[in-house]
């Protein structure tokens, strides 16, 4: 009768577990707006291969650039509301190019739900390996030198603060600047290091920094609050005299309206874990990206603070996409 009633136990045990073993087969899904080898990707994909042991099961990264990031966004905000699949995606496609593009083709704040940021860093100023200047000083007075509208400087898309930041720079030094936005990072720092532009910006991480280590870009500034540890000779915008220029921006993982509240705390609880490990802090901080992992409420509130700052920011500039 004992091993009748444990059989039955055990029987009635199965439907229980299925599920369970049904996601340990099924693959997390994280979609990002970022190109391959770009600064994001860099620092997204040791954290996928973190998630992917520490959630024992397999996490596929998904490269969906391009359309200031509403191709990758869309694709999560109308995924099934399983937790099987994330965005992960820069500041600008979430609280900026929404706001300044009129058709965009679902709402950030209703449509995906903020699960946790993987951090925040900023950009540094970039030129290529022909520019004749050598220091931040040196480029402004070239550039006051130039003809009105000679200069172009490249964005890894319209709207982000590689974007501002030039426009923010044109102004400060008093100049006209022409912006050529790409569709990612990986486009404008391939022009920026072939000449094709005069200037342009990117993150530490990736093949930014290698191209500045082995001489093919040159960094004049950076425009996050301190200094970088991968690059300590490069001075902050603001130490050079230019406060007003100052930005810097988050990563955010989302996922699509309708994900259970438990499972959405589970994912962040899983990846602050991944991001505080010792070889992933490193990573970030020596790139300047001060590592995150907030709960879902408090990063929900930053995305709605920045959703108001910046629509304050795109009236205030009249920003209007080309």
């Amino acid at each position: 009768m004992q091993r009748r009633e444990l059989l039955a136990a055990g029987l009635a045990a199965l439907p229980a577990l299925a599920p369970v073993a049904a996601r340990a087969q099924t693959p997390l899904r994280i979609v990002t707006t970022d190109q391959p080898g770009g600064g994001m990707d860099a620092l997204l994909r040791p954290l996928a291969d973190r998630l992917g042991q520490s959630l024992g099961r397999p996490v596929l990264v998904e490269n969906r650039a391009g359309a200031q990031g509403r191709i990758g966004g869309q694709v999560v905000a109308t995924s099934p509301p399983d937790g099987n699949t994330l965005l992960v995606t820069v500041q600008a496609g979430v609280v900026i190019n929404p706001q300044a593009y009129p058709s965009w083709p679902y709402n950030p704040l209703t449509d995906l739900v903020p699960v946790t940021d993987m951090g925040r860093g900023s950009l540094l100023l970039l030129t290529g390996p022909s520019m004749p200047a050598n220091d931040f000083a040196g480029l402004a007075k070239w550039l006051q030198a130039q003809p009105k509208g000679s200069v172009s400087y490249g964005t890894y898309s319209p709207g982000t603060i590689s974007h501002f930041g030039g426009v923010l720079l044109a102004k400060s030094l008093g100049v006209d600047m022409v912006a050529v936005h790409y569709k990612a990072s990986g486009d404008q720092v391939r022009d920026l290091a072939g000449g094709q532009v005069a200037l342009g910006w990117g993150p530490a991480a990736g093949s930014v920094g290698q191209l500045i280590k082995s001489g093919r870009l040159k960094a004049m500034a950076y425009l996050g609050p301190r200094r970088l540890p991968a690059f300590p000779e490069v001075p902050t915008i603001r130490e050079l005299g230019h406060p007003g220029v100052e930005l810097d921006g988050w990563i955010g993982v989302f996922a699509s309206r309708g994900t259970p509240a438990e499972g959405v705390t589970h994912l962040q609880q899983e990846i602050a874990r991944a991001i505080a490990a010792p070889q992933m802090r490193d990573l970030y901080l020596n790139v300047g990206f001060m590592p995150g992992g907030a709960p879902p409420a408090e990063f929900a509130q930053l995305v709605k603070s920045d959703w108001q700052r910046f629509g304050e920011t795109i009236r205030m500039m009249d920003y209007r996409p080309e």
